[in-house]
């Protein structure tokens, strides 16, 4: 249990704002509207209608976003039905209300459900919980420091959003050909993908009601960790044991990987290890011969994601890739592998930055994070 400060006050949220609900149905967003329209989701529409023209902060009341999206705005704006709107803020800055309550509210209403998730708030439940607070020149400085934070991360989200697109653009240009690296003038060499690779891997699962065969030091890899693009820390592991009675089988260091299937917009994703791993059934293992840099081949690969999945057999988006499509998939690329490699090179170390900016972004959230409990508890005090 958290003690704060004694010179903090303690409120209800009924006693230092208004409560109220918006009175839109989704179907009233219009695009490109005048105003910004809050829904029950982490995205903002917008609408041609303003129903308020205040400071607020608001929170889905049901639906997937209960207890987990929240908005702060200043300004005019419109608000689904089933979004609550906390206004005309009284002893406490809107900002300040914004940071203690999007941090404390999911434990608030988790005494109200015996379930592991929750379906839906009551005004009841926002209007009787407490928010301990500082005067207000504290809060005033508190809302300051963690803005910084914010703005600090918002900028690293746009300009990793801007690497994202000059790197996608690059990879589109390099790959077609459209743009070639200065130096290189050769031939590109059409062909099938059986006539760049030594071997397609592709894997299976040992037996889950064997408890042995699971545990051991063997990687094994299925196709919801392709996200991880560089694979090198999976999270499941199998014995020896298991590897022996299963299909699974191991695929060499810097394999290229193609999931054959999955859930949403899984299959046809690209990815390459960096260690020795067993696969299961759900990924194939592109195992290059002497034609071909594994390096090029996977940006080639992750190059051909909407045409793979156009490829999958099957139908309603419900199909899979399999080992004998993947061979004959026709390709086009430099038959100088010295080319290949350079190509592979820049669209590296763009990948590199962008993971250089994404680490940072990482880190500053959990400053972030660890500055909030702090400040929003009174452990760390800014008034002194």
């Amino acid at each position: 249990m958290v003690t704060y400060p004694k010179d903090w006050k303690k409120d209800t949220i009924s006693a230092v704002a208004d409560i109220a609900t918006g009175c839109r149905d989704t179907q009233d967003n219009k695009y490109n509207g005048r105003y910004p329209f809050f829904v029950r989701s982490p995205i903002v529409e917008r609408i041609d209608v303003a129903d308020y023209d205040c400071e607020a902060v608001l929170t889905a009341g049901d639906g997937v976003g209960t207890g987990k999206v929240f908005h702060y705005y200043n300004g005019k704006f419109a608000a689904h039905q089933r979004v609550y709107v906390m206004s005309n803020f009284r002893g406490v800055y809107g900002k300040y209300f914004y940071y203690y309550f999007s941090k404390n509210f999911i434990n608030e209403v988790e005494k109200y459900t015996a379930k592991s998730s929750v379906d839906s708030v009551r005004r009841a439940m926002i209007a009787d919980m407490e928010i301990p607070h500082p005067e207000l020149l504290e809060q005033k400085k508190i809302v300051e420091t963690l803005t910084a934070f914010d703005t600090y991360i918002a900028d690293l989200t746009e300009l990793i959003e801007k690497k994202r697109n000059i790197r996608d653009g690059a990879l589109e240009d390099l790959m077609s050909g459209r743009t070639r690296l200065e130096g290189f003038d050769g031939m590109w060499n059409e062909c099938e993908i059986k006539d760049i690779t030594r071997m397609v891997i592709t894997g299976g699962t040992p037996s889950t009601a064997r408890q042995e065969y699971y545990g051991g030091d063997i990687p094994w890899l299925s196709s919801t960790e392709i996200h991880q693009k560089r694979i090198s820390k999976p999270t499941t592991f199998i014995t020896e044991l298991g590897l022996n009675n299963s299909s699974a089988k191991i695929a060499p260091q810097k394999s290229v990987l193609i999931a054959l299937a999955g859930q949403g917009k899984t299959r046809g994703k690209a990815a390459i290890l960096m260690k020795p791993m067993a696969l299961n059934q759900s990924l194939a293992a592109l195992v290059v011969n002497e034609k071909c840099n594994s390096e090029f081949l996977y940006y080639l690969i992750e190059s051909m994601y909407y045409s793979l999945r156009e490829l999958s057999s099957g139908d309603g988006g419900r199909g899979g890739l399999n080992k004998k499509l993947i061979n004959g998939v026709n390709i086009v690329l430099p038959m100088d592998i010295d080319e290949q490699e350079a190509i592979a090179d820049v669209l590296t170390a763009m990948d590199d930055e962008i993971g250089v900016l994404e680490a940072e972004k990482d880190k500053m959230i959990q400053i972030r994070e660890g500055a909030m409990d702090d400040l929003l508890t009174g452990r760390v005090r800014l008034n002194k």
